[in-house]
């Protein structure tokens, strides 16, 4: 894992990487990746490419959760990418398990809160009901 941190660090100098609590970017040059994890040492790898994904393809902003999940869809393909020129091996399956959480989310957030009937977002966030006209605002997204 250093080894990759290392070539990271040095083929995108603007770039800041350093330890964190968890594999994280934030904007807008931060590249964070878990000391202690659990993650099988490919699947950190995987992580750290992702979350680099994340700043090759420039998109942080979203105002829905759908937009939320094609930007994580986004960082994956670029991860993906990443693999195969930093010899990590892309583990479909674990992307996609990834990617699922976030599928997962917007499912869940979509049910009405009365009538359990899928609702739609609008551009603020907030959902709405086309079946009882209930409104409401999702929790955060998963990390």
């Amino acid at each position: 894992m250093q080894k990759l941190i290392s070539k990271l660090a040095k083929a995108y100098p603007n770039l800041e990487v350093k330890a964190g609590d968890r594999f994280q970017f934030t904007p807008p040059a931060t590249l964070f990746y878990a000391e202690k994890t659990d993650y099988a040492n490919n699947e950190a790898k995987l992580l750290l490419l992702h979350e680099l994904g994340h700043y090759l393809i420039g998109e942080t902003d979203y105002s829905s959760d759908i937009e939320l999940l094609e930007i994580e869809a986004k960082a994956w393909a670029e991860a993906k990418k990443l693999c195969a020129k930093y010899s990590v091996k892309y583990d479909e399956d674990f992307a996609e398990d990834r990617l699922d959480s976030y599928r997962n989310y917007l499912h869940e957030a979509s049910l009405c809160k009365v009538c359990q009937l899928s609702g739609y977002q609008d551009g603020h966030g907030l959902y709405h009901c086309p079946l009882c006209g209930a409104t409401w605002q999702q929790k955060t997204p998963p990390m």
